[in-house]
């Protein structure tokens, strides 16, 4: 390799994302207007109300046999997906604040918005909606499994294929969560969250496989990429 493949090789290192030690995601934070026509009008009880897999801009698609096909949220897309962590597609939603947590996450009462700080949900205050994501890496090819727990709404995806699907209008329950097998590696883990009925609303997640850990990115250093592109106008300045 010649000196400028070295000193741009040496810049982009220092400046590869960095894992955390600690089982860390980020997570988005959404307050949902009490005017949203879903707030205080689902059907209540525990369901699996989604499909297999993520829809086209990433958010999961309602199941519209759920139930009965009764009761259903309405806050959707034209691909059938549900819209309460879009502001751009649905207006009565507004992000209030991302953040990095610790898993397990455990906020299983008082998840009020903004930001999960609130004193309550409904009136002025609106419901809260998040959105947990990040990356899950694997040593090896092995099943993984998963814990949830929500008032109301959540559902967990891995590589955008659902592995905990709890949805209704219910005090916080434990959710349903499936065993996925995955190869050695990174893979993409997402957990969304909604509470959209007044009184209570709180969420609970963890990974139970200890062999796993799920980490967020930093962001590359620009200051570290320059100090590379510096160097190679001096090699450059050298050679000439």
């Amino acid at each position: 390799m010649n000196k400028f493949g070295l000193v741009l090789g040496g810049a982009l290192a220092l400046a590869a994302p960095v894992v955390a030690h600690a089982n860390t995601l980020n997570i988005n934070y959404y307050t949902i207007s009490s005017n949203d026509p879903d707030a205080n009008h689902l059907a209540g009880g525990v369901f699996a109300e989604v499909l297999a897999s993520l829809g086209a801009t990433g958010l999961p698609v309602l199941d519209t046999t759920a139930h009965g096909g009764s009761g259903l949220p309405t806050n959707l897309n034209a691909n059938g997906e549900i819209t309460y962590w879009s502001p751009a597609q649905n207006s009565y939603v507004t992000q209030t604040s991302t953040a990095v947590v610790t898993l397990p996450f455990n906020r299983p009462t008082n998840f009020f918005p903004p930001n999960g700080t609130g004193a309550a949900d409904g009136g002025t205050n609106g419901f809260q909606a998040a959105k947990l994501y990040g990356n899950l890496y694997a040593a090896t090819t092995e099943q993984i499994s998963f814990n949830i727990g929500a008032d109301d709404m959540a559902f967990a995806y891995l590589d955008g294929q659902v592995v905990c699907d709890l949805g209704g209008v219910h005090a916080s329950t434990a959710g349903t969560c499936t065993t996925a097998t995955i190869a050695a590696g990174n893979h993409d883990i997402e957990v969304f969250f909604v509470d959209v009925n007044r009184v209570q609303s709180g969420l609970t997640f963890g990974i139970n496989t200890t062999d796993v850990a799920t980490d967020v990115p930093e962001p590359i250093s620009m200051s570290l990429l320059g100090l590379g592109i510096v160097g190679l106008g001096a090699i450059r300045r050298r050679q000439a």
